[in-house]
């Protein structure tokens, strides 16, 4: 008599021989560059102090993001054609020299923007464009819930470090603030890389008999309906959300709350983020991935058109941000795993990279425009109405993937676990 293993004794094994490098992954990511917006905002007053730039002059290096942005599919096809480990060592090296080269800025400003570009550009492949590729490359029946692990990694960073750092940088000044985030990559981040992350996973993806099939181009990727479509459904999802993260403060407080609780319910966008990336993991396990994406996108949605009201009560309130940040922790990773599980390894950081390049296209539009909206308009309705609008057509893009496709998995450790799991008798 067979029977079906069940999902929890999969990832039961699939953690059993992959936990260090899962751990490696969370650990990577809780460290290295994507941290790095949470404890950025710490070094604006004490380069103003040490420099006399004004704070304006000072914002302006964040325009590096887009350029790292642009290099993503790049990067991403780079890690396709060489392997994850590579690209990943290399990046965790130069970003932690980075951070040191920042740390013995003397000025002027256009050498900080310099060294800022260059820390995006090197950073970019500390990210989810190699670490996500990295976790679903190794696992395969957890997935989805090995994804939202690596993901906790960067909201647990979130809360421990920005205080962490902030006391560094009272107590011994602004420079050792920045050696203290590259000491992390190069003592923490890299020795768990070097010794962990590494296997038949993380290697180009071959084809049959060792030789490697050619491989689409950017553009030819594009071309591909499916991709373009994950790509636009990642960006309407994404973008409203931080657009509106960029107001949220203001926003509550012109629909009647006060300045200091609307200040202290952004925090629940937070929380929110990392309950929603953890279930959607585990959810998408299971549960056809384009359903889940669907249902926790319509979710901000709703939480747009919950705002609208010119007051709204404090409750009102609190569930809107709620749905909105379950909408944000779940988007990230559904991605990832989508782009595994419909287009396979082979050109999944391809993929990744262009799927960020259009999240950051239409981050640095909406950013713009609900600012100016509500410049033109006098309120954030029109704004709301449009994120709302982003959602649905989301939601139902997501719908638009179709069922998964049958794609040859690469030969890797993972893989051989779950097929003795499957080899195994059953009682």
């Amino acid at each position: 008599m067979t029977s079906t293993h069940s999902p929890w004794r999969v990832a039961l094994l699939e953690w059993r021989a992959q936990w260090r490098l899962g751990l490696a992954a969370l650990i990577g990511t809780g460290v290295c560059f994507s941290v790095w917006p949470s404890v950025s905002s710490l070094f604006v007053a004490p380069l103003q102090e040490a420099f006399g730039w004004s704070r304006g002059e000072i914002a302006l290096a964040h325009n590096a993001s887009l350029a790292a942005a642009f290099v993503s599919p790049v990067l991403g096809r780079l890690i396709d054609r060489v392997g994850v480990r590579p690209v990943l060592l290399s990046g965790l090296l130069l970003t932690a020299m980075a951070y040191f080269l920042l740390a013995a800025l003397r000025g002027p400003l256009p050498m900080y923007y310099l060294l800022y570009t260059v820390l995006c550009l090197v950073g970019a492949t500390t990210t989810g464009l190699t670490f996500t590729r990295v976790v679903s490359g190794a696992f395969v029946g957890s997935r989805g819930l090995a994804l939202a692990v690596t993901r906790s990694g960067l909201a647990l960073s979130g809360a421990l470090l920005p205080p962490m750092v902030f006391a560094i940088i009272a107590t011994y000044g602004w420079r050792m603030g920045f050696v203290a985030l590259g000491a992390l990559v190069l003592l923490l981040a890299l020795p768990v890389a070097w010794l962990w992350i590494r296997g038949a996973s993380l290697a180009p993806v071959v084809a049959d008999g060792g030789a490697h099939k050619p491989r689409s181009s950017l553009i030819g990727l594009l071309r591909n309906h499916k991709v373009l479509l994950i790509c636009v459904a990642s960006a309407l999802n994404y973008a409203p959300i931080v657009a509106l993260l960029s107001q949220f403060q203001p926003l509550l407080v012109s629909k009647g709350l006060g300045a200091a609780e609307a200040a202290a319910l952004i925090g629940l966008v937070g929380v929110s983020a990392l309950v929603g990336a953890l279930l959607t993991g585990m959810l998408v396990d299971r549960i056809w991935a384009p359903l889940v994406a669907c249902i926790f996108t319509l979710g901000p949605a709703l939480g747009c058109l919950m705002l609208l009201p010119e007051s709204i009560e404090l409750y009102v309130a609190i569930v809107a941000l709620i749905l909105l940040g379950l909408g944000q922790g779940a988007e990230i990773d559904v991605v990832a795993f989508m782009i595994a599980r419909y287009f396979g390894m082979r050109s999944y950081a391809s993929i990744y990279g262009l799927s960020v390049f259009f999240i950051a296209a239409m981050v640095a539009l909406g950013g713009s425009l609900i600012g100016l909206a509500y410049d033109y308009f006098g309120d954030y309705d029109i704004a709301l109405l449009v994120a709302a609008s982003c959602f649905v057509i989301s939601a139902f893009s997501y719908l638009a993937m179709g069922r998964y496709p049958r794609i040859e998995l690469a030969a890797d450790d993972t893989a051989a676990v779950v097929a003795s799991l499957r080899a195994e008798p059953s009682t």
